[in-house]
């Protein structure tokens, strides 16, 4: 009891001090980090018995382009869970483990644009005639995610639109992040949202704003966002930016504002019992809010995040906004975690986490780790995810195996240990079929020392919107700067195999014989001796063979690991492309093990338990099934601290 006393006393000290005075962010930088296109006021209320926002918005949006633009295209997610046949809901009656059916209708969420006007010269021209939903991903005409609105004028090349916007909006019973459960609410992907206007992949200049899909993430442009959010007193307030002011209404409500700079999106959560806990990483302001039932955890999530930044720092670039903040979901608010948005994420854990699972620290490295690829770089998440979610992965597992250690960093608890890597790679091999698709794990070819290239691939394209090609343009680069140039080209090409192919990586080693050789016999000359004679009494000499193949139809350079019965061991190099190959060995002591890949890798291996084999009788077997009946109670774990 005492000892929980004092545990608490600070956790609560610091939540009273938060309440009491503003989260002061450091200044923006003084000079844009980005185009800037979209910029947007919006000035929203909640009313959180009837679970509705009302809002005015205004949006400032610059053609950047050589082209006229026509007609505009907003984003309208929130009617994604509008009804059972929206693009979202269609098609399946579950997501993240729960049902969406038999909801009453104050269950549903949407959204609906009011007014929509066009500000030129002072004068206003009303455009709310010429809006319709559109479809241009899959025509289901029940879809409303995607609103367009046709301009009075052209916006010419250079010039700026200002669009005053009034709206309302539902809140769900969360479906899908988005919502509300109980008196916790998650405000992402709310507000009507431009999407980019880009050139096409025929190089065209049009809309590039997708139908909101279940696979799908977002894709927006950068721009600065001021945003006044009034609600109740009783909430506590998260939300991307920093924190400007903040006013008491005299009824009963307060009206933050929030400025957030260089950003594709802007999200907020409240909940009345939130905790704040507030601490820096060198100039960037920390924010975490986490329901009392979770303070335990408040510690290790601050813990790992500093880990994170300053391993991302190093290792790729510097974090270039001012704040994080970290939203932890109450228990039964939990399908709102997990999910990333500029300058906020949100996490997830149960009460009592166990020090050595270590899912809920994983999980929040991971969406951190998106402020990069997500956020910074804004590479387009829906057509090209393997450059975020891809990228995000392979560092996610670098930090936390980092931070506890391989091989345990993940899971230390009863006996049963292992890391990040060993999760992301079963993730992949439990595919159904690991050709399915291409395959968003290109981290895995890369060693510790290739940060370069992707230092390199942040530092150029930083608030650019990247695609595919360009990165691959910057490891061409950086690869043929290299002296070997045939190796470059080698490792270039399994890079794109990775990310574009299907084809399956599977080595196995299929056979091991031994065979003992009768010491030399016959008649050996003439030399300058003369003729000799061998009785086959000798010594003798033991020809070993080992059996290696290639089950898969990817070929990739392998190391083999062969260890004699004396306790001597060789690595030798095979390139891989025969479908059968034979090493054989001569010498005193036999072959008792060999084994492909000793260093583990090959993450992208379908099935490892092929990877090695023995002759001397031993408990490795035992310890390879153990070690799979950890990688399925991880699962477990993770599956239950999420759908709980």
């Amino acid at each position: 009891m005492y000892r929980c006393f004092y545990f608490f006393l600070p956790v609560f000290l610091l939540f009273f001090a938060a309440q009491n005075s503003l989260a002061q962010c450091n200044p923006f930088y003084p000079q844009p980090l980005s185009p800037r296109p979209a910029n947007y006021t919006i000035r929203v209320t909640l009313d959180d018995g009837a679970k509705t926002i009302d809002a005015t918005q205004t949006v400032r949006f610059t053609n950047h382009s050589p082209a006229p633009i026509r007609e505009l295209r907003f984003y309208l997610y929130l009617n994604a869970f509008k009804n059972t046949e929206s693009t979202f809901l269609k098609g399946t009656t579950q997501l993240f483990g729960q049902g969406f059916t038999n909801r009453g209708p104050d269950e549903w969420g949407w959204i609906e644009v009011d007014k929509l006007e066009r500000e030129t010269g002072g004068a206003r021209a009303d455009l709310f005639a010429g809006m319709r939903y559109v479809q241009p991903d899959d025509g289901n005409a029940a879809d409303q995610s995607v609103l367009a609105a046709a301009l009075d004028k052209p916006l010419l090349p250079g010039e700026t639109a200002i669009l005053h916007l009034k709206w309302r909006a539902k809140m769900p019973k969360t479906i899908a992040r988005a919502g509300y459960s109980r008196d916790f609410y998650l405000f992402c992907h709310w507000f009507p949202q431009l999407g980019v206007w880009e050139q096409n992949s025929l190089g065209a200049w049009d809309w590039n704003c997708h139908q909101f899909m279940r696979h799908t993430e977002f894709y927006a442009d950068f721009g600065t966002y001021d945003v006044f959010i009034t609600t109740d007193k009783k909430f506590v307030l998260g939300a991307s930016g920093c924190l400007v002011s903040e006013k008491d209404n005299g009824n009963g409500t307060l009206t933050r504002h929030y400025h957030a700079e260089d950003v594709i999106d802007f999200a907020w959560s409240v909940y009345p019992r939130f905790m704040a806990l507030e601490d820096r990483w060198r100039d960037v302001h920390i924010r975490l809010l986490l329901p009392p039932e979770h303070a335990a955890m408040g510690p290790r999530y601050l813990d790992i995040l500093k880990f994170a930044f300053e391993y991302m720092d190093r290792h790729v670039g510097q974090y270039l906004y001012p704040s994080l903040t970290v939203v932890d979901p109450p228990f039964h608010g939990l399908r709102s975690g997990l999910m990333e948005y500029p300058t906020l994420i949100t996490v997830g854990t149960i009460y009592g986490m166990p020090e050595g699972v270590r899912t809920s620290e994983s999980l929040l490295v991971h969406e951190f780790v998106h402020q990069y690829f997500m956020g910074m770089l804004a590479s387009n998440e829906k057509e090209e995810p393997w450059l975020d979610e891809g990228f995000v992965t392979y560092f996610e597992d670098r930090i936390i195996d980092a931070a506890y250690g391989d091989k345990q960093a993940l899971v230390n608890l009863a006996g049963y240990r292992f890391d990040n890597r060993e999760l992301s790679r079963l993730e992949y091999t439990t595919m159904r079929n690991p050709r399915q698709g291409i395959v968003a794990r290109p981290g895995w070819l890369f060693s510790d020392s290739n940060d370069r290239i992707l230092q390199t691939y942040f530092g150029r394209w930083k608030f650019k919107h990247p695609r595919g090609s360009d990165f691959m343009a910057v490891l061409h680069e950086t690869l043929m700067s290299q002296p070997d140039s045939a190796f470059a080209r080698r490792v270039y090409g399994l890079f794109e195999t990775a990310i574009y192919g299907t084809a399956v990586l599977d080595y196995a080693v299929t056979q091991i014989s031994n065979e003992m050789l009768p010491a030399s016999q016959g008649v050996f000359g003439p030399t300058a001796g003369g003729i000799s004679y061998r009785d086959g009494s000798g010594s003798r000499q033991m020809l070993s063979k080992v059996e290696v193949q290639r089950k898969g139809d990817w070929v990739f350079p392998v190391e083999l690991r062969v260890t004699f019965e004396d306790g001597t061991t060789q690595t030798l190099y095979w390139p891989g492309g025969e479908g059968r190959h034979v090493f054989e060995f001569s010498g005193p002591a036999k072959v008792i093990s060999a084994q492909i890949d000793p260093h583990y890798k090959l993450a992208l291996d379908t099935d490892l338990n092929n990877n090695s084999l023995t002759l001397q009788p031993d408990t490795s077997p035992l310890w390879k099934y153990a070690a799979k009946a950890a990688f399925w109670i991880q699962n477990l774990l993770q599956t239950v601290s999420f759908l709980a």
